[in-house]
């Protein structure tokens, strides 16, 4: 099974991140004709796992990004110059 260096800094993932790695794990298993729940499938989870959690740049590079921009909310732009002014950003 793979082994996880101790030293290696990790960073969390978000359900978002697990949602993603779970994607590239059943597409994984589809290609190699393996359960995802073989021991097989662990090991490339594992390595999956420990690879995205290595570097930051990597998790935008797998990430889609959105096709279209999201329209701006006026209200969401009230609320974010309210909190400028609060905390004193201009």
């Amino acid at each position: 099974m793979f082994q996880e260096q101790d030293n290696l800094s990790t960073m969390p993932l978000a359900p978002d991140d697990l949602d993603l790695l779970r994607t590239f794990l059943e597409a994984w298993c589809d290609e190699h004709s393996v359960d995802v729940t073989d021991e097989a499938a662990a090991d490339v989870a594992s390595a999956l796992i420990a690879w995205y959690q290595s570097d930051a740049s990597d998790r935008t590079l797998l990430k889609p990004e959105p096709s279209k921009p999201l329209p701006a909310s006026p209200r969401i732009q009230l609320l974010l110059q309210q909190l400028k002014q609060t905390r004193g950003i201009k």
